[in-house]
């Protein structure tokens, strides 16, 4: 079994409709962040440089979410990111978001191809070396 990344975000005022109900384009707002948040983090990958200094990244090309139930203003909500694929350019992870009491709001498995920014059109790019190992460390079979 793999690692886990958790991380805990509150959800603001801008994250909500008028009812006070997130608005679950903001929520996957918060997954980027999860993911941004993971990169810069335990696999020291972080998007300004990677995307100012080597011209990749890591687009979104496919995600699958399913809502559980409402988050609402001022909730703390608990993210689990784990990798549940891993190919030759491309990750899909599981992104788990939970509230307080342990209740799941939303479950979503995002795809990302890493990417090279230098060609007309991007191309995708294998991922290699230090970086593939962090990965593998939270990929859970």
């Amino acid at each position: 079994m793999g690692e886990v990344f958790r991380t805990t975000r509150k959800l603001r005022f801008a994250d909500c409709d008028p009812a006070g109900i997130a608005f679950y384009p903001r929520l996957l707002e918060h997954v980027n962040g999860v993911v941004e948040d993971w990169c810069d983090g335990p696999l020291g990958y972080n998007f300004r440089d990677m995307h100012e200094t080597q011209n990749r990244g890591l687009p979104t090309v496919a995600l699958t979410v399913e809502f559980q139930r409402p988050a609402r203003l001022g909730d703390r909500v608990e993210w689990q990111l784990t990798v549940k694929a891993l190919k030759r350019s491309s990750l899909t992870l599981s992104v788990v978001a939970s509230h307080a009491d342990g209740q799941d709001l939303m479950r979503d498995e995002p795809t990302l191809v890493h990417t090279n920014f230098e060609h007309d059109p991007p191309r995708s790019e294998a991922i290699t070396g230090a970086l593939r190992d962090k990965i593998e460390a939270y990929q859970h079979q």
